[in-house]
């Protein structure tokens, strides 16, 4: 063999190499993420979009584009991926695809009644990804995917199936990870539905009709099936026999349902030796209404319990035994009682308790008393008063990291009490409301320590926040002062956050007329500013010029009249992003008012009253996707005013 030959062969060596690198790239990636990506019209057919010219057409898109059969440009070229939403297809011919080595093939909002048991021939090897949500189809087209060696994936939403048989997926056993049937009209799983299925991972059922579980319908044991969703069905009851097989389920979600109670009553005999281990558990909004002892019978570790939504009144001694639980969400359940040893049995494991949205009014003293690990307690938006903080948060004073005591109805807290007895110095997020004080000032945080991190203080009549309001606890990242009525911002009030502060948002909260520029000086690692729904009719052209690290700005309606020149800087707000003036006063924009901002995205100045755009008030702003006028009082715009290279194309 020559020389000239072995670098031939060389050559194309290494150019099937890269293109093998390419494609196992592309397999590799999100598939949404590259769906969503904008290609070009398609040569053949300007109304689809492709990756890529003929032969080799890439990702293929077409939506809202009349096709009641595959497109012809298809069955002659090589696709990648083939994306078909809301284009009328009633049928797909018998081998049409065979040649076209499909990766991903979505057909979804069409009209599609059934799959002939040769439509997918000659993609054995290569169809991971088969989405069908949206059609018509009232059967599942087991023989149309049978031979699908490499289908992982398979999504039959939103359809019209009604019932499975015991052999409706058999051929996917050595491939289907993903399958989701949810959104069908399926009213019974029976025995061996989803028999071989030995590695699937994720088992979607939601929004279905089903009110009856065969016990034996998991029999074979699906050893990694981690997921299992059954939301949105008429189940009465949790179905542990039919569960107990499955080891590796971590996430049962069986919200929406009509369920009772967590105890088994006799409808699936069910035995009472059945443990589940599970990571998450969604029971919300189901009929639930009490939860007596021992409820967890059937579940031995449940690290994750989500109430919300169910009519539980009153918490009972050991409701949760003997289950261990790390955490606990019970919101808006109208939870009026709980007793002093309703969560003992958690004192080892409880990490995160939440009851917000209840209508309690009291906790019992010693409800806390043995928790060694309570991390956060979130009791927003029920009626509490706090008789005795130390009684209450003793146990827990060092180890509290999250605090949530705001609320409309929750009784005014007093900081220098809450500090002074419970010495929280581990807190690293505190939310409450209605303070008995109209101004913050240093000693409100004097004992609090460097950790707090997050500090929501709203819906509390503040006034004022004075100079160095913030020196004991110079860490805070993301302050809230929202829905207040704060008239005065002292100048050094931000003094000792201005390095750590990264979001501060004061909506429905400031009173005062003008931005306050010189308090917000200090804020030299803001990266989001929300000054929305006040009353501010000026600020100042130099307001934002500390502010090098600004990526969201948000002053939506206010009353600002003007945006004059020179605001806003390139060289200052480089990583600006987003900018919104929206239901302000605005009559004008000036010359070079939004000029060279390099990261800018989105500009919102709906609903003004601007009548005039200047000669390039907009300009260099290369990366902006939106830039929104409607609701303005203009007559005409000027290309020039406009040095935007996609705003006229």
């Amino acid at each position: 063999m020559g020389l000239e030959s072995i670098l031939k062969f060389g050559y194309a060596l290494v150019t099937v190499t890269l293109m093998l690198m390419v494609w196992a790239s592309l397999a590799r990636a999100n598939s949404r993420e590259i769906e969503q990506m904008k290609f070009p019209p398609c040569t053949s057919n300007p109304l689809c979009t492709c990756s890529k010219a003929a032969p080799d057409l890439g990702v293929v898109h077409c939506k809202n584009v009349p096709f009641p059969a595959l497109p012809r440009m298809v069955n002659s070229s090589k696709v990648f991926m083939l994306h078909m939403e809301n284009t009328g297809l009633r049928e797909i011919e018998p081998y049409f695809l065979h040649a076209t080595g499909l990766y991903r093939l979505k057909l979804s909002n069409n009209y599609l009644t059934e799959i002939p048991d040769d439509a997918f021939t000659g993609l054995e090897r290569s169809l991971w990804e088969l989405i069908l949500p949206h059609n018509d189809l009232i059967a599942i087209p087991s023989k149309s995917f049978r031979h699908l060696q490499k289908l992982r994936h398979l999504d039959l939403s939103y359809n019209h199936i009604t019932n499975m048989e015991r052999d409706s997926f058999r051929g996917l056993e050595d491939s289907l990870q993903t399958l989701i049937l949810k959104e069908n009209s399926i009213t019974m799983l029976v025995s061996h539905s989803f028999s071989g299925l030995m590695i699937l991972e994720t088992l979607d059922l939601s929004g279905n009709n089903l009110f009856d579980i065969d016990p034996s319908v998991f029999r074979d044991g699906m050893p990694r099936l981690s997921k299992l969703l059954l939301t949105d069905n008429i189940l009465s009851e949790i179905p542990y026999d039919a569960l107990e097989p499955l080891k590796q389920l971590r996430t049962l979600d069986i919200s929406h349902n009509i369920i009772w109670s967590l105890s088994p009553n006799s409808t699936y005999g069910t035995r009472s030796n059945v443990k589940l281990n599970l990571d998450n558990l969604h029971i919300e909004y189901n009929h639930i209404q009490e939860l007596p002892p021992n409820s967890f019978s059937n579940l031995e570790v449940v690290n994750r319990t989500f109430f919300d939504g169910n009519p539980i009144k009153t918490l009972m001694q050991d409701a949760f035994k003997p289950a261990k639980i790390r955490e606990i969400y019970m919101r808006y359940c109208g939870l009026t009682n709980v007793s002093p040893v309703a969560f003992d049995s958690l004192a080892n494991t409880l990490q995160i308790l939440d009851l917000s949205g209840n209508n309690l009014t009291t906790l019992p003293n010693k409800l806390f008393n043995k928790f060694d690990f309570l991390r956060v307690l979130s009791l927003r938006d029920n009626q509490i008063k706090i008789e005795s903080p130390m009684e209450t948060f003793n146990a827990v004073q060092y180890n509290l990291l999250k605090l949530d005591l705001s609320g409309d109805k929750n009784a005014a807290t007093n900081l220098q009490e809450l500090r002074n007895m419970t010495r929280l110095r581990n807190m690293r997020s505190l939310s409450i409301s209605k303070m008995n004080t109209q101004s913050l000032t240093p000693e409100e945080f004097a004992d609090f320590g460097t950790e707090l991190e997050d500090l929501q203080i709203t819906r509390s009549e503040l006034q004022s926040v004075k100079s160095h309001t913030f020196k004991y606890i110079r860490g805070v990242k993301r302050l809230d002062l929202s829905e207040n009525n704060i008239g005065t911002i002292e100048n050094d009030a931000f003094a000792e956050i201005g390095h750590s502060l990264i979001s501060f948002k004061i909506s429905h909260g400031y009173s005062g007329n003008a931005l306050p520029s010189d308090a917000l000086k200090h804020l030299t690692s803001l990266q989001e500013l929300d000054f929305s729904n006040n009353k501010i009719t000026s600020m100042s052209d130099t307001s934002f010029h500390f502010l090098k690290n600004l990526r969201l700005l948000e002053l939506h309606d206010n009353r600002i009249e003007q945006v004059t020149k020179g605001t806003f800087q390139g060289d200052i707000h480089s990583k600006l992003e987003e900018i919104s003036f929206k239901f302000n006063s605005l009559k004008s924009i000036s010359q070079h008012t939004f000029f060279d901002l390099e990261a800018l995205e989105k500009l919102h100045l709906d609903d003004n009253k601007i009548e005039k755009i200047e000669r390039r008030a907009f300009m260099n702003l290369d990366r902006l996707e939106i830039l929104s006028l409607r609701g303005n009082k203009l007559n005409s715009l000027s290309e020039e005013s406009f040095q935007v290279s996609w705003f006229f194309t």
